[in-house]
């Protein structure tokens, strides 16, 4: 089938109109089409996009010090009892890469590190860069199985590769509307809104937005993004996981300073390194990145609901510093513009933030 005439069928089999969480889900992981599925080639300075991880090993480092801590005050080991981590989602393997190089031998020697991956062609990559020194498992139910339920669990930039419910408040209809798509064929894409239907409404009311002090303020027309694949995905696998801690690195914030952002909404895509918003984010489907920002308000709910403890919620900046330092060099910074951009106060170093919960033990 070629995509054109897949793309025919998707809209015919919904009635004309799909969602664009279902849009995103099929752009991105469709097994034939998607883009992680099928057509990413790497992550990094040649790839659609860089993360700091590919571009500087301090995170990594920093994260491999947050796991030292937790392997004693999480999961109860001393230096000389066998460890597992989880990394989810591999990336180009820089972070597994740096990780290993920035433990000492007795550590690294006693560790079994886990990446679940479900993207092939990233796979692929993982394996060329690191051989036999990780373990790969396709789900985390899988990889929980092989580490006894008991892990220290992190990810960089997947929670914004989930795919999202776009909603708006129509203050003039006084209801939450939700983001629909129609094919027009060779006239691309057309959005249309629709009241949010009941199984829909259900979802929000199990996030930040309506729950707590972080509802965000209802201004006329203004997007928001809901990962509600993403709290799925939690509740798949946080039931068979015993004890440990999970570190979550991705862009975003808090409600309501994510609100305050941008009117349409923060989705987007990127291509070839170029990002790209509006209307081309429906183009080149399945040949680009889409990502939306993280509402933290909604991971520390969901969470906590899960049996979870937010311990720590603080930007990369501050986690990177508080670890490992030799990045607090000023004069090391100023000759190292990649170190300079991943703690930057006025970019990345603020932008992304860094989550830490522990799961208390069942």
């Amino acid at each position: 089938m070629s995509l054109r005439l897949h793309l025919d069928h998707l809209f015919v089999e919904e009635g004309g109109l799909i969602s664009f969480e279902r849009f995103m889900t099929e752009a991105l992981y469709h097994p034939r089409f998607g883009y992680y599925s099928s057509n990413i080639c790497t992550v990094g300075r040649r790839g659609d996009f860089s993360t700091a991880v590919t571009l500087h090993p301090a995170v990594a480092e920093a994260v491999a010090r947050w796991a030292l801590r937790e392997r004693r005050e999480s999961l109860g080991l001393t230096r000389f009892h066998p460890w597992r981590v989880i990394e989810v989602g591999g990336g180009d393997g820089a972070m597994a890469r740096d990780f290993l190089a920035a433990l000492s031998r007795i550590d690294r020697l006693l560790l079994t590190y886990h990446i679940v991956e479900i993207s092939e062609p990233l796979r692929r990559r993982q394996q060329k860069v690191l051989g036999r020194a990780v373990r790969w498992n396709r789900t985390m139910e899988e990889a929980l199985y092989c580490c006894g339920g008991k892990a220290l669990i992190f990810s960089n930039e997947l929670v914004d590769a989930f795919p999202v419910v776009v909603v708006r408040w129509n203050h003039t209809a006084g209801r939450w509307e939700e983001l629909y798509l129609r094919d027009l064929g060779r006239q691309g894409i057309d959005e249309e809104w629709a009241p949010i239907a009941e199984t829909r409404r259900r979802e929000l009311e199990s996030t930040a937005f309506l729950e707590g002090p972080d509802m965000a303020p209802r201004k006329h027309l203004q997007r928001y993004e809901v990962h509600a694949s993403y709290r799925s995905w939690l509740e798949s696998w946080v039931p068979q996981w015993r004890k440990g801690s999970l570190l979550t690195i991705d862009y975003g914030e808090r409600l309501p300073e994510l609100s305050n952002r941008r009117l349409e909404g923060t989705v987007r895509a990127f291509f070839q390194g170029v990002r790209l918003q509006g209307a081309e984010v429906y183009d080149r489907f399945g040949h680009q990145d889409l990502t939306a920002d993280v509402n933290f308000g909604d991971l520390m709910l969901w969470g906590e609901w899960l049996g979870l403890e937010s311990v720590r919620h603080q930007t990369q900046r501050d986690f990177v510093l508080e670890r490992v330092s030799w990045a607090r060099d000023a004069a090391r910074i100023r000759l190292d513009p990649a170190l300079e951009f991943i703690l930057s106060p006025y970019g990345a170093g603020d932008a992304f933030k860094v989550l830490w919960q522990r799961r208390r033990e069942q």
